[in-house]
């Protein structure tokens, strides 16, 4: 893995991939996981991730009714489990017992970033915003703080995560033409995660203009990746790392 052995000396000293060291290669998020291979942010899928190698995992992250961060995407448990339900209406003991795919159970965020911590970067897409200051918690518990990019359509949920530590790293994400890039710059993220499509060569550049990571999603094929990372971007989020980790190592 190219950016492994680039940063096998900060490894030794901090035993962890640092996200600003990301900025100076081409690297691939693993959406959910591997959503593409397995059922979507599951430990499952994150291990499935990791295997590949990829740079970085993202999930989502939501609240139990009794306010426990939970590891899910949807407002609803419908789609991605047995079970039926709102997820802020549900407490952590009903929602473990659902099956979430293959036996799998939802995941508490603490379980995802020890599984990730040492491995790769973590991307935490908060969903809601009670979902903040549990999920600040547990990284500043274990003071994972470098290898951690807390992003969000919204840039509340953003400007809480500076309040509560100035020096975290955040990412705004959009999905409709926007100023996206001017807004993420004025609150101090350091990325920018558009839907693939408006992410344009005249977008990327601006953005790189302003120091902004790029990272599309959710590319999924050779050909747009090919694409987008002739552009420049920074990398790309895929459900489907096991093709796109191809483009990583290719000059």
């Amino acid at each position: 893995m190219v950016l492994n052995t680039a940063l096998s000396s900060i490894y030794m000293v901090a035993d962890l991939p640092i996200l600003e060291e990301l900025m100076g290669y081409f690297f691939i998020v693993g959406h959910r996981g591997a959503k593409g291979l397995e059922p979507e942010n599951t430990l499952k899928s994150i291990r499935r991730a990791l295997e590949l190698d990829v740079d970085a995992v993202e999930v989502d992250v939501r609240v139990s009714k009794d306010d426990y961060p939970v590891v899910i995407h949807d407002e609803t448990v419908d789609r991605t489990t047995n079970g039926e339900g709102s997820v802020a209406e549900m407490s952590l003991e009903e929602l473990r017992k659902l099956d979430a795919g293959m036996g799998e159970k939802i995941p508490l965020f603490e379980e995802v970033l020890r599984e990730v911590h040492g491995k790769a970067v973590l991307f935490v897409e908060f969903k809601v915003p009670e979902a903040v200051d549990p999920v600040l918690e547990k990284v500043d518990e274990l003071n994972a703080w470098k290898s951690v990019l807390f992003i969000s359509f919204h840039q509340e949920h953003l400007l809480k995560v500076k309040k509560y530590k100035e020096d975290a790293y955040i990412g705004l994400i959009y999905s409709k033409p926007s100023d996206g890039i001017v807004l993420a710059k004025k609150i101090g993220a350091i990325a920018v995660l558009p839907q693939y499509r408006l992410a344009t060569e005249k977008a990327v550049a601006f953005a790189k203009r302003l120091k902004l990571m790029v990272v599309p999603w959710v590319v999924n094929d050779l050909e747009t990746g090919r694409r987008l990372k002739s552009y420049g971007v920074s990398g790309l989020a895929t459900d489907r790392p096991d093709l796109l980790i191809k483009l990583r190592d290719v000059v």
